[in-house]
């Protein structure tokens, strides 16, 4: 019996400071309602995502670990046409909102950024 997940695996996750730096200086920036993204293009294939989601704007875990569930889950699922792309995604603050809205908005914001 083997067993498959569908997680995101450590070579689709930004972990290091130095790698978050690197996006920051020379990524593009997209801002909306709910989310703010910096993205930047690589050689590699496999697209990557790195988390801000800061204690300041959402100081409930309860909501910033929301936030991060649809990030991750956003990312996943359009990861095939995410690819040659590092992303950083922050939230902003606001509203509660459904979490259908944030996650198409934050997929509005990848597209409009890998398209420019």
């Amino acid at each position: 019996m083997s067993f498959r997940s569908f997680g995101l695996g450590q070579e689709a996750k930004i972990l290091k400071a130095n790698e978050y730096a690197t996006v920051f200086k020379g990524g593009k920036f997209a801002k909306g309602k709910y989310w703010q993204i910096v993205a930047k293009p690589i050689n590699a294939y496999t697209p990557r995502l790195g988390l801000a989601i800061s204690k300041k704007v959402h100081r409930l875990a309860v909501d910033r670990n929301r936030y991060k569930r649809i990030a991750r889950e956003t990312f996943r699922v359009q990861k095939q046409q995410l690819e040659h792309w590092d992303f950083v995604v922050m939230a902003r603050r606001s509203k509660s909102v459904k979490n259908a809205i944030l996650s198409a908005e934050l997929l509005d914001l990848m597209k409009k950024v890998t398209q420019d």
